[in-house]
C-alpha cells in the first residue's frame, strides 16, 4: 500500500472498529453465505482470510477448517476480532497483523484464501491478488467477495464518488467483469461467480465511516436528487426519515493453476 493510503486505512478503521463489530452488513449477508459455500471448506483445510477486519469471514470458516488465519492491517480491528473469537469459543483461528500487498506467509501455505468487502480499499489490487495467489497451494481456491460497481461507466463513477466522499480510505469499486479479468491475470481459473445485493440504511452507512453530520446530510440530499437511472441502479428510496439503497455484491472463485 502507498504510505498515504496506509495512514488513511489505519486511521479510518482504527477509529471506527467497534461499528464493524455490530454491523449486520458485515456479520451476515448473502455474499458471506455464498463465499463459505463456494470455498468448499473441509476438516483438513488451512484457510487465510485477508483484510479480515473484525473477523466475520474467518469466524464463519473456522468450524469447517483445521486452521484459519485472519490477517489485517489495523490493530484495532484485530482486537475486535479477538473479542468475537473469545465470545464464540473458537480455538482454531489465529489473528495476525499484516499487509495484503505483502503477506507474511510462505508460498503455497493455504488451501483456501478469502478476501471479503476489502478489495475496494487496496491501492494496488493486482499486487494484493498476486500475494493471495502466491500463498495458495496449486489447485487451491481464492475467493473475492466485494461490493461492485455497475458495468455502466457513468454509474460506476458516481458510486465511487459517493463512496470517496463518505470514506477517504476508499480506492475503487470495480465492475464484476473487471474483477474477473484481474483475477484471471493473477493466475487463477475462474470457475464460479455469484451475485447478490447488500442492503444499506444511509444513516448506518455514513455512521460506520464517521462522516461529519453536515457532510452526511449533503450526501443524503445528493442520493435523493440522483437521476432516475441511478436511483434504479442503486435501489434508492426514502422510507419516512430513512433513506435505503443497496450496492451489488459479487463473489468470485478462482482456482490456482
Amino acid at each position: 500500500m502507498s504510505g498515504d493510503t496506509k495512514d488513511a486505512v489505519r486511521q479510518q478503521f482504527g477509529r471506527q472498529a467497534s461499528w464493524y463489530t455490530v454491523s449486520r452488513v458485515h456479520s451476515a449477508s448473502d455474499g458471506l453465505e455464498a463465499l463459505v459455500r463456494l470455498a468448499s471448506p473441509s476438516p483438513d483445510d488451512r484457510a487465510l482470510d485477508v483484510a479480515t477486519g473484525t473477523g466475520f469471514t474467518a469466524l464463519a470458516l473456522a468450524p469447517y477448517c483445521r486452521r484459519v488465519v485472519g490477517v489485517d492491517f489495523t490493530p484495532a480491528m484485530l482486537r475486535e476480532a479477538a473479542s468475537l473469537r473469545h465470545a464464540r469459543g473458537i480455538s482454531n483461528l489465529v489473528l495476525c497483523l499484516g499487509d495484503a500487498e505483502a503477506l507474511p506467509f510462505r508460498e503455497g501455505t493455504f488451501d483456501i484464501v478469502t478476501c471479503r468487502h476489502a478489495a475496494h480499499h487496496f491501492p494496488d489490487l493486482p499486487r494484493a491478488l498476486a500475494e493471495m495467489v502466491r500463498v495458495t497451494r496449486s489447485g487451491g481456491r481464492v475467493l473475492i467477495d466485494d461490493t461492485c460497481a455497475p458495468e455502466d461507466p457513468e454509474l460506476a463513477a458516481l458510486m465511487n464518488a459517493w463512496e470517496r466522499r463518505r470514506d477517504r480510505s476508499h480506492v475503487a469499486n470495480r465492475p464484476p467483469a473487471r474483477l474477473k479479468e484481474m483475477l484471471e491475470a493473477s493466475g487463477l481459473r475462474i470457475d464460479a461467480v455469484t451475485m447478490s445485493q447488500v442492503p444499506q440504511v444511509f444513516s448506518d452507512w455514513v455512521g460506520r465511516s464517521g462522516m461529519a453530520p453536515a457532510d452526511a446530510e449533503e450526501l443524503r440530499g445528493d442520493f435523493l436528487a440522483a437521476s432516475t437511472g441511478a436511483r434504479a441502479a442503486f435501489r434508492i428510496r426514502a422510507e419516512g426519515p430513512q433513506v435505503r439503497f443497496s450496492w451489488d455484491d459479487v463473489v468470485i472463485r478462482g482456482v490456482k493453476r
